[in-house]
């Protein structure tokens, strides 16, 4: 019995069979091309999608009229307070003299002649905080003054109350407290009982009445708050008080056009850089060259773009008219003189026509790519019907595969036959020639007439 393909006749099997699979496997060859060729088209998709969503976030500083609405306040001097504004203030400039700053109530004690040995008060004696109405209690007597600073520190439901031990001298060391708010509201209020009271006679470093942060407004207002922090005295600006003053500082508000050029230039940008993605996609040769949902998108994302508001009511209808423009590629570019003219002229019809509820460029473009990038939106339902087709592809490799498998083994079984046959003919041929080599000559001779 032959066991090795071709010992019995010199037949090169392995190879014969080779050559036929290789035939037999051009259907899957083109099963495996399909299926990368759909993989691609899926990944371009993906590519798409997050181009999409790159430019939805770009769109985020400008898609609602209040984020044109965009504003600088600025100090004369920021020494003595700085300044922000959002989107609710009011141009114009206002004077402002600081008062006073606000600070946080302070209580000191007598001096102590050491914090480790000397015992304060008896045993039994207590002290209770009060701070904006929530009070807490600590046993306090026959400690330390270490030991008393502690037990304030870490008292589990401590109001916002700080100690601190201030040693002026080897001699000399007094326990501070401090509010952990500034401001009226937050001084604090103290009770002792028995001689733990009398021990530290605990009195006022500050006038708790005193500690609020005072203005005045434009020579006429006063304004007091808990904070050096105020954001409710004048409408969209927020004050951070530096320093007390004794002139006025002026606080100019205005429009922040910069910002608004910016966020103008950044959504070109992110525009240019969508259109880059979807040219290099549809080209020529490209993952989506013959793909008529990335056509689709291009023409419904035009649309928008070639569709001014139905009810525009300021000066403007097309974004042309603001300073952007497409060029002959197909991309946005930005002329920052006719915008600011435009902002100069009708910054709420500019605004709007960029943004308006329902009507702006950018609110309608806005909401169409929520559509097509949301699930279920165009794009998912593309990419779920290419890995539907994937998948298939992928049952008929497996399908394939197996059945080829069998195919060889059955090409292999044939031609091992042939070639145990043909071994065994190619033994019979020569031990037939051997045999009829081994038969005598038949000798002939010619007789005389």
């Amino acid at each position: 019995m032959i066991s090795a393909p071709g010992v019995g006749s010199g037949l090169d099997v392995n190879s014969i069979v080779n050559q036929l699979m290789e035939i037999e496997r051009q259907p899957l060859n083109r099963l495996e091309s399909s299926k990368n060729d759909l993989q691609v088209q899926l990944s371009a998709f993906g590519q798409l999608n997050s181009a999409l969503s790159r430019f939805q976030s770009a769109l985020g500083d400008l898609k609602t009229v209040d984020a044109f609405e965009v504003y600088q306040a600025v100090s004369s001097d920021e020494g003595a307070f700085t300044a922000t504004a959002d989107s609710s203030a009011a141009t114009g400039s206002i004077d402002i003299q600081v008062v006073r700053l606000a600070e946080a109530h302070k209580m000191g004690s007598l001096a102590i002649a050491d914090t480790d040995t000397t015992t304060l008060g008896r045993a039994g004696d207590k002290m209770t905080f009060t701070v904006n109405g929530h009070a807490f209690t600590i046993d306090g007597g026959g400690m330390t003054l270490s030991q008393l600073a502690d037990a304030i520190n870490d008292a589990p439901d401590n109001s916002g109350v700080s100690a601190t031990i201030i040693s002026e001298n080897s001699g000399s060391h007094r326990l501070v407290l401090t509010s952990a708010e500034t401001g009226n509201a937050n001084a604090i209020n103290l009770s002792a009982t028995g001689r733990l009271s009398r021990d530290l006679d605990l009195a006022d470093i500050n006038d708790p009445a005193q500690l609020d942060s005072e203005l005045l407004v434009d020579g006429l207002y006063t304004v007091t708050r808990s904070g050096n922090t105020i954001d409710d005295a004048i409408s969209g600006v927020t004050l951070n008080l530096v320093a007390e003053t004794s002139t006025e500082v002026q606080l100019k508000v205005s429009r922040d056009t910069e910002s608004v050029t910016e966020s103008v230039q950044a959504f070109i940008d992110a525009f240019n850089e969508l259109k880059t993605t979807i040219d290099s996609l549809s080209g020529e040769g490209n993952d989506l060259e013959a793909d008529n949902t990335l056509r689709s998108i291009e023409s419904q994302i035009q649309a928008v773009f070639n569709t001014p508001p139905s009810a525009a009511g300021g000066t403007f209808t097309y974004l042309s008219e603001i300073g952007v423009s497409f060029q002959r590629d197909g991309k946005l570019s930005l002329d920052s003189g006719a915008l600011q003219n435009a902002i100069d002229t009708d910054f709420t019809g500019m605004a709007e026509l960029f943004a308006g509820d329902g009507q702006g460029y950018l609110f309608r473009v806005d909401a169409l790519i929520s559509n097509l990038v949301q699930a279920d939106g165009l794009i998912d339902i593309r990419q779920d019907g290419l890995n539907s087709r994937i998948d298939r592809v992928d049952q008929r490799i497996s399908d394939m595969e197996y059945r080829l498998g069998l195919r060889e083994q059955r090409l292999l079984n044939q031609f091992n036959t042939l070639d145990t046959l043909m071994g065994q003919l190619q033994g019979t041929s020569a031990f037939l020639t051997q045999q009829l080599a081994a038969l005598p000559k038949i000798q002939t001779q010619s007789g005389s007439g």
